[in-house]
């Protein structure tokens, strides 16, 4: 199928969506809903945008395979206290999921405090099981054999480009944020979780439509200088 990876069992898209197909299920995560009201109660003047992106971007992941459901791997919301607008935006993004036929399943995560307390909560679990797969936050330490998190916003920077990266490795897999506004964990020079050490973790990076395999994200930043080292030299040598 054009523009994803297939990894362990999972269709991964360029949109940041891991698709189980066996289950007719799509894991998400770090969707920052409601990102320009929390903005907005700091002073700041934000477009709203947050709403349409999350949808579009649902939208391109859903045509790439049958979905029935939708787990959020925590932070749905942005902000932890209460949020009429956000809590708006939610019930409104459940309306467009169910005019679908998806149901909406989110795994509460460092964000998501208020969330059970709003008028029209979604269907909320502490971890879900997707195809062996436990699926989680990330905040915490992982539980299950395989897990599936977020929480971390992993990004590859390279060559002044920055694109949201996923993780995968045979028993553990890290979503990049569904968000836009999400700054992200520098892969390339950030050090990893210490709990990652082992995983087999490689670097999937998405451009517009497709993924891209980066190879073993412990060996990443120095394949990256290495490959920068010869343009750097003609550059001093004025070529």
């Amino acid at each position: 199928m054009g523009g994803v990876l297939e990894h362990e069992g999972w269709l991964l898209t360029p949109e940041g969506a891991a698709i189980r197909p066996e289950e007719a299920t799509a894991v998400v995560a770090d969707v920052h809903l409601g990102y320009e009201w929390a903005r907005g109660a700091a002073g700041d003047c934000v477009p709203a945008h947050s709403l349409a992106e999350t949808r579009d971007r649902l939208t391109r992941a859903f045509a790439r395979a049958e979905v029935r459901r939708l787990v959020v791997a925590g932070d749905l919301v942005e902000s932890p206290r209460p949020c009429a607008r956000t809590a708006a935006d939610v019930a409104r993004l459940g309306d467009w999921l169910a005019s679908r036929g998806v149901e909406l399943l989110v795994v509460p995560g460092n964000h998501d405090r208020s969330l059970s307390a709003s008028p029209r909560p979604p269907a909320i679990a502490a971890t879900v099981d997707v195809g062996g797969w436990t699926i989680q936050h990330g905040d915490r330490p992982t539980v299950g054999a395989r897990a599936v998190i977020g929480h971390h916003h992993p990004v590859l920077r390279a060559s002044g480009l920055a694109s949201p990266c996923f993780l995968a490795g045979p028993t553990l897999l890290v979503l990049p944020a569904f968000s836009g506004n999400a700054a992200g964990l520098d892969v390339a020079s950030v050090t990893s979780p210490a709990a990652w050490s082992g995983a087999g973790l490689r670097c999937l990076a998405a451009t517009s439509d497709a993924l891209l395999d980066f190879g073993p994200a412990a060996t990443l930043a120095a394949r990256l200088r290495a490959a920068a080292r010869p343009r750097i030299d003609r550059a001093r040598r004025g070529h």
